[in-house]
């Protein structure tokens, strides 16, 4: 399907306005309106704190959220940060396309990642661009082979 996309910016406009005229509904014309939803909820910015001092960390600078004696945290190159939201609303909460759950207790940020080392078999390390590891849980194995797959079709 080709999609061919239009802009029209002014200072007359208040707000932006998204159109879609399309034959039919079709996966792409609906892929593209959940992806334009989407957009609405994401958050920028998630709060976390460190030695009580609370930030404000840009979701874009996280490596990855993980789980450790009973408490949540953010990695950024930076630091690790305690943070109140469970993993599973941030996974609702994050864009799915660059945030992945990798095992019960991580989801990394795809931006984040330097490579997937499949070399075990039945086995995927992360490779971080800061250079700290992960191990995908057994039961994702198959889900990030899937992400992969997918992201590395032309």
């Amino acid at each position: 399907m080709n999609i061919n996309i239009k802009t029209n910016i002014s200072n007359k406009f208040k707000e932006i306005m998204i159109f879609i005229e399309a034959p039919k509904l079709s996966k792409e014309v609906q892929n593209v309106v959940d992806y334009v939803s989407e957009l609405n909820s994401l958050p920028a910015q998630i709060s976390a704190n460190k030695n009580n001092e609370i930030y404000f960390i840009n979701v874009k600078d996280i490596i990855y959220f993980f789980s450790k004696d009973k408490y949540n945290y953010i990695k950024t190159n930076k630091d690790e940060y305690r943070i109140k939201y469970k993993l599973y609303e941030l996974e609702e909460k994050l864009d799915k396309r660059n945030f992945v759950r990798i095992s019960k207790s991580c989801i990394i940020n795809m931006n984040q990642v330097k490579c997937f080392d499949t070399n075990i078999l039945g086995t995927i390390k992360v490779k971080m661009k800061d250079d700290t590891e992960n191990v995908v849980s057994k039961r994702n194995v198959s889900y990030i082979m899937k992400i992969l797959n997918e992201r590395g079709k032309i």
